[in-house]
């Protein structure tokens, strides 16, 4: 299916699927041939077009709250890969920690190792090479900041564990 069509959506928030683990939401960065590119809150995300069954956009966007950033200091903008078709664009991801598939029993995360004819290899947790059918791919994110989501992640955990134990007080 040619996307061409949402070209007058970039640079809005769109929704890409309506539930489940497949499901992204954020701000259409551009549409190439086979797939497109969402800024989310995890970074960006590439979806691979033959999988999209539904695209939303809301009719009345609503008022996003200020960032918490300091006046007077511009977000970083994401960084956005160029490639023409999705193959290429998973061949410049070779030797970055990439999460492939937002969520459900596929859902992967490691470094891509390389790419050959229709399969990518990956280093799962540095424990398995996971050879990935390119076509059974729906999305990937090239988690740039790794250690710091890790960081977050831990964050959230403590915090949640300390409070836990002041209800428990």
């Amino acid at each position: 299916m040619d996307f061409g069509f949402m070209s007058n959506s970039v640079g809005k928030l769109i929704q890409v699927e309506r539930g489940g683990p497949d499901k992204i939401k954020g701000k259409l960065l551009g549409i190439k041939g086979d797939h497109l590119a969402v800024e989310t809150e995890n970074g960006v995300v590439y979806v691979h077009t033959p999988h999209v069954k539904t695209i939303s956009e809301p009719i009345v966007v609503e008022k996003q709250a200020e960032n918490a950033e300091p006046a007077g200091v511009p977000a970083a903008p994401p960084v956005v890969l160029e490639a023409d078709d999705f193959n290429s664009l998973i061949g410049q991801m070779e030797h970055k920690y990439v999460k492939i598939n937002q969520g459900g029993p596929n859902a992967l995360e490691g470094v891509v190792l390389l790419q050959r004819e229709g399969v990518v290899t990956i280093v799962h947790k540095m424990k398995d090479y996971v050879h990935y059918p390119i076509y059974h791919i729906k999305t990937i994110t090239w988690i740039i900041n790794a250690m710091k989501q890790e960081e977050k992640k831990d964050d959230n955990k403590n915090a949640k564990n300390d409070n836990k134990k002041e209800d428990n007080k």
